[in-house]
C-alpha cells in the first residue's frame, strides 16, 4: 500500500515545524550569575627589599605575626582563618624579594556580599635590644579567587 503525496505532505510539514522549533544551537543562552559563595586561594609572599648583610645589623631581629580574619554580617561575626607567627629572624637572614617566604592558604565558602577578609600584620623589630611594634591591616580583594599578598618586612 503506497502513501500518496497528499497524505505525506501534511505529515512532512508537521515534522518540519516540530524539528525547526527545537534548534538549541542557535538560541542565545544567558550566562549564569556568579555564585555569591566561592572558594579563595591566598598566597602570601614575605620578603624585605633591603639588604641587611652588613655587620651593623648583626644584633637586629624581627618577629612577624600574620592573622587573617573573616568578618561577616552573619553569625559568627568574626572568625580567624589564619594565625601564624614567624619567630625571631635575624635581619641578616630575612628573605629577599627574589626568594621570599611563601605561605599558601585555601579558604572555603566565602560569601561575596556578607564576608570581608582582613589581614592583620604585626612586626616586632628588635635593634640592639630596643623593640618597636609595627601594625597594619589590609582588606583582600573579593574579585580575585586567587590572590597574592605581599608582606614586606
Amino acid at each position: 500500500m503506497a502513501l500518496t503525496i497528499r497524505t505525506l505532505a501534511p505529515l512532512l510539514a508537521l515534522l518540519l515545524l516540530l524539528t525547526s522549533g527545537c534548534d538549541k544551537e542557535n538560541e542565545e543562552v544567558s550566562p549564569l550569575p556568579d555564585s555569591p559563595v566561592y572558594n579563595k586561594e591566598v598566597a602570601f609572599r614575605i620578603f624585605t627589599e633591603t639588604d641587611y648583610s652588613e655587620a651593623r645589623w648583626q644584633d637586629s631581629k624581627l618577629k612577624l605575626n600574620l592573622r587573617l580574619r573573616r568578618i561577616s554580617t552573619n553569625l559568627p561575626k568574626e572568625v580567624i582563618v589564619l594565625d601564624t607567627t614567624f619567630g625571631w629572624m635575624p635581619f641578616q637572614e630575612l628573605p629577599l624579594k627574589g626568594a621570599p617566604l611563601q605561605l599558601d592558604k585555601q579558604l572555603q565558602g566565602i560569601h561575596r556580599e556578607q564576608d570581608q577578609l582582613v589581614l592583620d600584620v604585626t612586626k616586632i623589630v628588635s635593634i640592639n635590644g630596643y623593640e618597636t611594634v609595627f601594625r597594619y591591616n589590609q582588606s583582600l580583594d573579593h574579585d580575585k579567587r586567587q590572590e597574592t599578598v605581599e608582606v614586606k618586612l
